[in-house]
Parts: C-alpha cells; sequence; structure tokens
C-alpha cells in the first residue's frame, strides 16, 4: 500500500524481507549468535537486542500507535525471546523470529486493550463520563490517517498488512511469523487494503 510506505517513510529502518539483506553495523550474523546463546545466553541476548530493537520497536509502534504502549510490548516482546533464546535450532532466521514474538505481544495487547475499552465504555454509558465524539478535523496527517484505519481493523489484519507493506515481507514469511496459512494471510492482507480503499474513496 503506497500511503502506508509514505506515511511512514519518517521511521523506516530498512525493509527487512527475504528479498532485502539486513545488516546492522557490528552485529553477529544469525549463525553467531545462536552458537553464542548456546555458551553464554546473556551476551547473545545482548547482540540481539542492540541489532534488532529498533526495528521490533517501530514495528510495534506502527501496529499500536503509542510510544509508551510500544515501548512496553517491546520489553515485553524481547524478554519472551530471552527466555527461548536457547531453545532455537541451528539455522533459525532470527529477525522473522523476532517479528513472530512482537506480532503476538502486540496483538494480544489490542485485543486486551480493546475490551477494556468496550467494558469501559459500557460502565459510563449514559453517565457525565461518557465520552464525547471526537473532533473530525480535516487537518488530519498522513500518518494520523493511516493509523486512523488501521485501528478500525481486526489486529491481525493490521498486523499483516503492517509486515507486507512496510517491513517488506512475502505472503509466505508472514503465515510463518503469524502461524497461520498462507489463504488467511491473503485474506488479512485483502480485507485491510479493502478498508484503506473504502476510506481512501470517501477521504
Amino acid at each position: 500500500m503506497r500511503a502506508i510506505a509514505l506515511a511512514y517513510s519518517p521511521i523506516d529502518t530498512g525493509r527487512a524481507g527475504s528479498s532485502t539483506v539486513v545488516s546492522v553495523p557490528g552485529a553477529p550474523s544469525d549463525a553467531q549468535l545462536l552458537a553464542l546463546a548456546e555458551v553464554s545466553r546473556h551476551e547473545a541476548f545482548d547482540a540481539l537486542y542492540t541489532a534488532y530493537k529498533s526495528r521490533i520497536y517501530s514495528f510495534l509502534l506502527r501496529l499500536l500507535a503509542d510510544p509508551e504502549q510500544a515501548d512496553d510490548v517491546t520489553q515485553d516482546a524481547f524478554t519472551k525471546a530471552f527466555q527461548a533464546l536457547p531453545t532455537l535450532e541451528r539455522g533459525t532466521r532470527l529477525l522473522p523470529w523476532l517479528y513472530r514474538v512482537a506480532n503476538n505481544a502486540g496483538i494480544d495487547h489490542l485485543r486486551r486493550r480493546r475490551r477494556f475499552r468496550w467494558l469501559r465504555v459500557h460502565e459510563v454509558e449514559n453517565t457525565r463520563d461518557e465520552p464525547r465524539a471526537a473532533d473530525p478535523s480535516p487537518q488530519v496527517s498522513e500518518r494520523e490517517h493511516v493509523q486512523r484505519v488501521l485501528r478500525t481493523l481486526p489486529p491481525e489484519n493490521a498486523a499483516a498488512l503492517l509486515l507486507h507493506a512496510v517491513e517488506g515481507y512475502s505472503y509466505k514469511e508472514i503465515a510463518e511469523i503469524q502461524g497461520a496459512s498462507l489463504t488467511a494471510v491473503r485474506s488479512r492482507i485483502a480485507r485491510a487494503r479493502a478498508a484503506f480503499q473504502r476510506e481512501y474513496a470517501t477521504k
């Protein structure tokens, strides 16, 4: 989606899909990190965190649209990564694996947030604390407009679209990251694109 790529270009750190070589200056290779994890999990994790924290945070910031929550979920994702690091098999591609951990953590967070908001709305409905409708100001940046549409999507669809349109992953890679079938990923991205097309048609 051109609109998404343009909206997020200022915070892009480079596409991570298989068509692009991921190069972090001074970072050890996946094979070196996995070998190091067998000897010193803490040293391997420190190197992993230094190399990829900004990429994972940027993905979660796009998905959650909240810097503080994105930081919290990034820390949660890397905590889970630290615990799982020694169990990884040789040959594991670490960045896609980290995206899988972050994808799951981000979607879980969105589901909890939406459930809380739903409960909160029902608690304050018809009271003086009931939320007022947002001012539909036309002065909205392109990034804010994209985020507004993303918030209307099921979390899995939003994450799949971001992984494809911004991070550069193929449908097959996204299926592996999300633990879904290729058909499910195609459907998620198609529905997300349709939502954007509807929104921009009436913009």
